[in-house]
């Protein structure tokens, strides 16, 4: 007998990058904080639970399905974004593992929040997700069409798949003896930091990180916390300088700007951008 198939959709960064950590699943393990998540994160993904596998075979079958599915209706190919995928990785398996199904991870964090963790250059303007599961018996050889047909039938994933307003996507796909769990992510991607944004930077700091836009015109770094954005003063370029007073997570972000309705107007649009903790320094009072 066929495992039962579930389905969910939804619509919506000094540490060094590739610091070693060790892996715990569980969500007593899971940290607030923001370089302490992904280093763990990471390193779950590295060296997986026994028992659990990505499997790269029905992640790329996965692409090619959505592929087809869009170039039959004209719509553009999705490419597939590599920077995103251990965000998708990282849901399936936490989802594997921890025995939950849906979209909010244990620690509350939600689609958004895992690209802005582990995508450390996206700049992007639309965020989707899509999971799928099934468990039990599993047919190895016609499920990755069951989970796909299982998405297309429903209103919500299908939209997703098939929306017009994403770019590129990513593909997780963890697997064991209990059953196959799959995440879907689609973006559109307006532009990307040139190099990684650090995990952890200091208050205070003057930091220097080039951006590329597609269809807006570069104007500046910017934080962005609880909805508010704060531009930051800059010397010219790709520069910014991260206020004194700013502590915690933040996004960074770049504001964009477009020729406006009237004369001399401009429209601007801060972006989604990788999450970074903020820490004061040595020399700075609480």
């Amino acid at each position: 007998m066929i495992g039962k198939v579930r389905i969910l959709a939804a619509l919506f960064a000094l540490i060094p990058l590739g610091a070693h950590a060790m892996c715990d699943v569980s969500l007593a393990a899971r940290s607030a904080d923001l370089p302490e998540y992904v280093l763990n994160g990471q390193a779950c993904l590295a060296e997986l639970p026994d028992g659990y596998v990505f499997d790269e075979g029905f992640e790329a079958e996965i692409v090619e399905l959505i592929n087809d599915e869009r170039r039959t209706r004209d719509l553009p190919e999705l490419s597939v974004r590599i920077e995103m995928r251990d965000a998708a990785r990282w849901h399936s398996l936490d989802m594997a593992v921890n025995e939950f199904f849906s979209h909010k991870g244990l620690d509350e964090r939600l689609p958004a929040a895992r690209i802005a963790a582990f995508d450390r250059t996206l700049l992007s303007s639309v965020q989707r997700e899509n999971i799928a599961a099934v468990m039990g018996a599993v047919d190895w050889d016609t499920v990755v069409q069951k989970l796909h047909e299982g998405l297309m039938d429903s209103p919500g994933h299908r939209k997703a798949i098939l929306a017009d307003d994403v770019n590129q996507l990513a593909i997780g796909v963890v697997r064991s003896g209990d059953g196959v769990w799959l995440t879907q992510l689609f973006v559109k991607q307006d532009g990307s930091f040139e190099q990684p944004v650090p995990l952890s930077i200091a208050a205070d700091t003057l930091i220097d990180q080039p951006a590329t836009l597609s269809e807006w015109d570069w104007s500046g770094l910017a934080l962005r916390q609880d909805g508010k954005v704060r531009d930051l003063k800059t010397r010219g370029g790709t520069t910014g300088r991260i206020p004194k007073d700013a502590r915690g997570v933040y996004a960074l972000t770049v504001r964009g700007e477009q020729p406006g309705p009237t004369e001399n107007s401009c429209r601007y649009l801060h972006f989604s951008g990788p999450k970074v903790e903020i820490v004061r320094t040595d020399t700075q009072s609480s």
